[in-house]
């Protein structure tokens, strides 16, 4: 079977992380110690600034306009507690973005479905962590497993372009059997999966990030009995390649490996930072990231690294927001961007 490769030095991508309210708290199965690095919550900046739809919208525009982007990946703490959501999504569409997507833990989807796909959502990403109704709790803190899971089944039936279902991978009793019913309820409902690492953070005490972690290599030897990796994107300035995997069942499967963090290639700030060696994740890892105050994070790691937009985009300073922005890839990313 022959592989495509393809090689992206530049993200084309927006991930918009809209609000910091989460019904959900993740934590390491039966131990109550928080693993989630809460995505879009900023705690050096912000001060209960929040922004809108319209300010998302314009934006998106200048972005699109300045950087070509395609896609616009919609995400958060939990996206579907954002009001306006689907003027966001319907407005993306109206500027010209090829797919716009959203990422949701699932537990108030289903009946925001219709709404969803009527105002232009191309793809439906769900995060299941368990397929288990017992594990699934002791991880999220919520009893919701069945509900997510017929979330995701109705999102397959109204005709999405896309349903994914995203997997952090934890360590729990029987995580084998787990991933095996799983992967066959994925197989027989046309659900791509993403299989993630778990990506350590600061706050995390090493030695439950060391009995809850598990990679998915060490899937291989199924992968090699029952797969085959049909492309491969790398993205350069991460220095991540994602892998996309087919089994004897139709299934696809997603992961990601890092294998190039410490080359020229990799973001010029990554060149020289100390976190480098120990990186999950990559710079821009997912495109150009802005959070719910306005503020571009290029890293995980870092909020150093962290741009504030608010007081151009409240304004609609068009011009300021390119410039600065500009400044900004230039000096994080390189002079070629």
């Amino acid at each position: 079977m022959r592989i495509v490769r393809n090689k992206l030095d530049w993200p084309k991508h927006l991930r918009l992380l809209v609000n910091n309210e989460c019904n959900y708290h993740c934590s390491f199965p039966g131990t109550g110690c928080e693993w989630c690095h809460k995505d879009g919550v900023n705690k050096t900046a912000g001060n209960g600034k929040r922004a809108n739809v319209e300010d998302f919208l314009f934006l998106a525009k200048v972005l699109k306009e300045k950087y070509f982007l395609e896609k616009i990946k919609i995400g958060a703490m939990e996206p579907t507690l954002f009001s306006g959501l689907n003027e966001l999504i319907a407005g993306s569409k109206e500027l010209g973005f090829k797919e716009v997507s959203m990422t949701s833990n699932g537990y108030f989807l289903e009946d925001k479905l219709d709404g969803l796909k009527n105002a232009g959502l191309d793809t439906v990403t769900v995060s299941m962590h368990a397929f288990n109704q017992e594990v699934y709790r002791s991880i999220t803190g919520v009893d919701g497993f069945k509900r997510v899971k017929e979330a995701a089944e109705k999102a397959i039936k109204l005709g999405f372009k896309k349903v994914k279902v995203n997997r952090v991978l934890l360590n729990f009793e029987n995580v084998w059997g787990d991933l095996m019913s799983f992967f066959n309820w994925a197989a027989m409902n046309g659900v791509r999966i993403k299989l993630y690492k778990l990506i350590w953070s600061p706050i995390m005490d090493e030695k439950q990030y060391f009995e809850n972690y598990v990679s998915w290599e060490s899937l291989m030897l199924y992968f090699r009995k029952y797969a085959s990796v049909i492309e491969i994107n790398e993205y350069l300035v991460a220095g991540r390649e994602r892998l996309l995997w087919r089994l004897k069942n139709g299934l696809e499967v997603e992961t990601d490996t890092f294998s190039h963090k410490l080359t020229t290639e990799v973001g010029k700030v990554c060149q020289k930072c100390k976190e480098a060696p120990f990186c999950l994740e990559g710079l821009m890892s997912y495109g150009i990231e802005v959070g719910p105050s306005l503020s571009v994070g290029p890293c995980l790691l870092r909020n150093d690294l962290r741009l504030e937009l608010w007081d151009e985009v409240r304004s609609r300073d068009k011009k300021g927001v390119a410039q600065k922005i500009g400044l900004f890839l230039a000096k994080t990313v390189g002079e070629g961007v």
